[in-house]
Formats: structure tokens, C-alpha cells, sequence
């Protein structure tokens, strides 16, 4: 048995899928098996995958347009103890596995392991920046940081299967559309310790018209698990009252600069009213939290 599954979902990105699977079965870290999970493509996907031999899986699904669903379907057939995850854009980097599996092997009580990427736009040898630039990077109970921010990539990252079995795996709610994953390291970090291991695992394509039309979206989406939390465990998000705060602050701000800038200015001052009065509940009116996140901002923007 395969000691490592990693999961490739994909949609019609027959162009790109072929160097996303040769960049895993170039790991140095051999032990895996590779899971291509097809949310019912059109184009050559399934001829690409026929290209690498019965070593890649070519899971046929039907359309859904969730990508939590592909996960899903693949994590039910996956034979490996640890899980890692790829999308058919980004690139895993040769030491990927070689340098995050052996933290699982020696540490049973931490269940996920997490690193470093870089993005590019076309040129995978050109970077434009650090994925977790300007990002806390946490190791142990990290759940009050991940509410602060999502520092955990999905090509990043390194799982124990059976925390994702027990956890239910990824929410395929359509409300949590494009914030499935954020839901799911939140569901796991009340679960089991992360760790932090530094180094670049990953190539991430970036697509910034994407990045831009989605922002109003995800931001909602993650409001939403935010509220979600305070409804299902008051007494969670109370120990956490800090982090909370920060997190609808930082959220309901950035919904009001992306509305102000598509110029719906009823809908950026509603949420900057709801940002400012999240501000105002931390210590000294959140002047500390606004010079670290302008700091975060600087950094994040000098990456990219």
C-alpha cells in the first residue's frame, strides 16, 4: 500500500494536468499513488492521464463544478496514510514529500504538516512572490491564528487520512463554495496539532483575474463560517475573542475596499461600519491590530 495518496482534481485543464502529475512522480520521495480526480472533462484530461501508465488513477465523475466534491470522491478511494493535495494548475516541487512526510512519521500527535510555496504567473521559474508572505506560521494549537487569517495552502500542505475520514472531509455545501478548504483546516485545527516546516513545496499558477472577481465571494463565504462557528459553538468563539474580532475586522474591511472599488458604495459602508465597530472591541481601539495589518499588507503586496 502506498504510504502517501495525492489527489489531483481537475476540470477541462488538459493543457496544464500533464506537468502538474510529472511534477509528483518526479518526488524524490517515492512511495505514493496519484489520484486524478476528473470533474467530468471535456477535453483530453482522461488521454493525458492514459499517458503515465496504471501508476496515476483516473477517477471519471460526473460534472459538479464543487471542488470539494472531486476531493471527496477521491479521499473515499485514496489508499495512503497521508493525503496531499495538488491542483491541475500548480506544481509540486521535488522535495515536496521527502521533506513533510518524515514530520508525520516521527510525530503521531500532529496531524497536519504545512510549508512554504511561491507563485508564478507563466513561467514556472519565475517567481512573483511567497504564498505565506506577510502570514503568521504557526505550529501547534493554531486555531486562534487561522482565524485571523487562512495560512494554510491546499498544495502546502500534508494530512493524516484518518483526521479527514473522522472529520467528514470537505463540506460540498454551496455556501461554502471557493471557502471549503478554509472551513475544513478550521474543523481540523480543533482536532489535532499543525506544524510548520519551512522550505518551498510548491509552484502556485496565479490567475489575477480570478483572484480580483472572487474576492467579494470568498469574503462572504468565510463571514459566513465565521457566523456559522458563533451560532454552533459560542463558547469556542468567546475563548477566542481576540481573534474573532480580528477576523470579522479583517474580513467585513476587505468586502468594503473590493465593493467601494466595483463602486457599490451602500454595500462598502455597511461593512466598513461592521468593520470598524470589530476594530473598536479590541484593546485600544485596535490600534495595534491596524499597524500589524498594514504590515501584513506591505509585506504581502512587496511579495507579489
Amino acid at each position: 500500500m502506498p504510504r502517501v495518496s495525492v489527489i489531483i482534481p481537475t476540470y477541462n485543464r488538459a493543457e496544464l494536468l500533464g506537468d502538474a502529475i510529472a511534477s509528483v512522480l518526479a518526488q524524490e520521495y517515492q512511495d505514493f499513488e496519484v489520484i486524478v480526480a476528473d470533474d467530468g472533462s471535456t477535453d483530453q484530461s482522461a488521454e493525458v492521464v492514459k499517458r503515465f501508465g496504471p501508476r496515476v488513477i483516473h477517477l471519471a465523475l460526473p460534472h459538479r463544478g464543487q471542488p470539494a466534491a472531486p476531493r471527496n470522491a477521491a479521499l473515499a478511494v485514496a489508499a495512503g496514510d497521508y493525503i496531499a493535495f495538488l491542483d491541475s494548475d500548480d506544481l509540486f516541487l521535488p522535495h515536496k514529500l521527502a521533506l513533510q512526510v518524515p514530520i508525520l512519521e516521527a510525530n503521531p500527535q500532529i496531524g497536519l504538516v504545512y510549508s512554504d510555496g511561491y507563485f508564478f504567473a507563466g513561467d514556472p521559474d519565475k517567481m512573483t512572490g511567497h504564498a505565506l508572505a506577510g502570514l503568521a506560521t504557526p505550529s501547534g494549537n493554531v486555531f486562534g491564528e487561522l482565524l485571523r487569517a487562512n495560512f494554510i495552502f491546499m498544495p502546502l500542505i500534508l494530512v493524516r487520512r484518518t483526521l479527514l475520514e473522522a472529520s467528514g472531509g470537505f463540506d460540498e455545501h454551496p455556501d461554502l463554495l471557493v471557502a471549503e478548504d478554509y472551513d475544513l483546516w478550521l474543523r481540523l485545527a480543533l482536532q489535532t496539532s499543525f506544524q510548520y516546516v519551512p522550505g518551498d513545496v510548491a509552484a502556485i499558477r496565479l490567475h489575477p483575474g480570478n483572484i480580483s472577481a472572487n474576492t467579494l465571494r470568498i469574503r462572504q463565504r468565510i463571514l459566513g463560517i465565521l457566523q456559522r462557528l458563533d451560532a454552533q459553538r459560542p463558547a469556542l468563539m468567546a475563548q477566542y475573542a481576540l481573534a474573532r474580532h480580528e477576523a470579522y475586522a479583517i474580513n467585513h474591511g476587505a468586502i468594503a475596499q473590493e465593493a467601494l472599488r466595483q463602486r457599490h458604495t451602500g454595500l462598502a459602508m455597511h461593512h466598513l461600519g461592521r468593520a470598524l465597530w470589530h476594530t473598536a472591541q479590541l484593546p485600544g481601539f485596535g490600534l495595534a491590530f491596524l499597524r500589524a495589518w498594514k504590515n501584513r499588507r506591505r509585506l504581502r503586496l512587496g511579495e507579489g
